[in-house]
């Protein structure tokens, strides 16, 4: 498995962007710097993979909220190579393909950026985004409830999973699939089978397993262990 790296520093090289991603930038990372230029004021994370890879997340105060653009150098200029590292990107960053509003190569008209159709919450990404949410509490521990509370600040939440849950009339769709991540306890796709979770009365608790997933992927700029 590649490892995303958070950096701490802003780049020093002229960037451009890439692709554009329907997801909250809190939902890649929990380091986040402030920024401007000429442009506007932005939010910015800066990563690498590998030895070759280097990319920034952005979010500009004009853009719509819930997006962000992925920029790359502005030496990486062959079509070939920046589907490749777009691609890298998606799976070691494990983005929902649906996720991916726009990318290189793609019409786009500035103003009329759309969502694209079919994104919504499934239970693989409520997985992850589950162990996210925990990870940053005390202990790496959450509720059920907390989890639900918090799954809109990351996501925008669809029309779809707005919807009624048919199973459990008093949710919506998406809550229940929250629900289902900590239910379902048995799922081999799971956190609980992965080893990443614990399950709690009320919730689960991340373990350093899961840690080091989050960290994988760049979510965490690093952990440190619980003590025995």
């Amino acid at each position: 498995m590649a490892k995303v790296k958070l950096s701490k520093y802003e780049p020093d090289y002229d960037i451009t962007p890439q692709a554009i991603f329907w997801r909250a930038l809190k939902y890649f990372t929990t380091m986040i710097r402030e920024g401007e230029d000429g442009l506007d004021e932005f939010q910015a994370a800066s990563f690498t993979i590998g030895n070759d890879i280097r990319f920034d997340l952005r979010t500009y105060a004009g853009h719509p909220e819930f997006t962000v653009t992925l920029y790359l150098p502005n030496d990486v200029k062959d079509k070939e190579e920046i589907s490749r590292v777009i691609k890298i990107v998606i799976k070691e960053m494990v983005i929902p393909k649906n996720a991916i509003a726009w990318q290189r190569g793609e019409p786009f008209t500035y103003g009329d950026l759309k969502r694209p159709r079919g994104d919504r919450l499934r239970e693989p990404e409520a997985r992850i985004l589950a162990l996210k949410i925990a990870a940053q509490q005390p202990n790496r521990t959450a509720s059920t409830q907390f989890i639900k509370r918090e799954v809109p600040k990351y996501t925008e939440l669809s029309e779809v999973d707005r919807r009624r849950s048919p199973s459990r009339g008093n949710e919506a769709l998406w809550q229940q699939i929250v629900g289902n991540v900590i239910s379902h306890q048995e799922t081999p796709a799971g956190p609980f089978k992965k080893g990443y979770a614990t399950r709690t009365l009320n919730g689960l608790s991340v373990t350093e397993k899961g840690m080091a997933y989050l960290n994988s992927m760049g979510f965490l700029a690093s952990f440190t262990p619980l003590a025995e």
